[in-house]
């Protein structure tokens, strides 16, 4: 069976893969522009939070639990979404798309009127929003703002192929790999282009969503 017939259009690799794009991208361009940091990547911002605590730097460390609250309530937000816009001619990941969209093109033209801690924190709220949105490639878990859970995934089915020569492990190593690819490509995209755009390239993450939000229409329904 094609994947067409087989996953909902939201699950399907093209998303997916412009999905990963757009998060290397946005990750690349906040690194490059606010003092190397990252939007999505939550982690990172929970270990300088509580270096900062232990140093006795609350200020500082309030700038990076901003995010973290920020990242929690933008998970929070896109299950009210969920519950309050009924997929009808829009679905519901349309309709967080459009919140996505909106926020993160509006953020480019308020950068010079807010902070860095601030620009980084609104960001987050929007990329939980993605990563809550999208949960599934083809069935599987995965993660559209990150790369770590899915290189645990290329690895574990890698050796599951070893062991077992089970096609569809080494098809999902394949999966999870392109994915992992598609993160690197936005990154590298990013940073050519911010060369030439420099703080408007992050109107590139925009394009992509745009594009992802059209690629959203299942015209097999029709």
């Amino acid at each position: 069976m094609s994947e067409i017939s087989t996953h909902p259009i939201q699950e399907r690799l093209p998303i997916a893969l412009l999905l990963a794009t757009n998060s290397g991208f946005v990750d690349a361009y906040t690194f490059q522009y606010h003092g190397e940091r990252f939007a999505s990547l939550q982690t990172g911002n929970i270990i300088q939070a509580g270096i900062s605590l232990a140093r006795g730097q609350f200020n500082y460390a309030s700038s990076f639990l901003l995010p973290i609250l920020f990242f929690l309530l933008g998970a929070a937000f896109n299950n009210v979404i969920k519950h309050q816009f009924k997929a009808r001619k829009l679905s519901t990941q349309q309709h967080s798309l459009i919140i996505e969209i909106i926020g993160i093109s509006l953020v480019v033209f308020i950068r010079t009127q807010i902070s860095s801690t601030v620009f980084i924190t609104l960001l987050s709220f929007f990329l939980a929003i993605q990563l809550d949105a999208f949960p599934k490639v083809q069935g599987l878990p995965f993660t559209s703002v990150m790369s770590t859970g899915n290189l645990r995934n290329v690895g574990a089915n890698l050796i599951t192929y070893f062991y077992t020569k089970n096609r569809t492990a080494l098809q999902n190593a394949s999966l999870f790999s392109l994915i992992i690819l598609a993160f690197l490509f936005g990154a590298f995209v990013s940073a050519l282009l911010s060369t030439y755009l420099k703080h408007f390239t992050l109107l590139g993450s925009s394009v992509i969503l745009i594009t992802i939000f059209g690629l959203l229409f299942d015209y097999s329904k029709k």
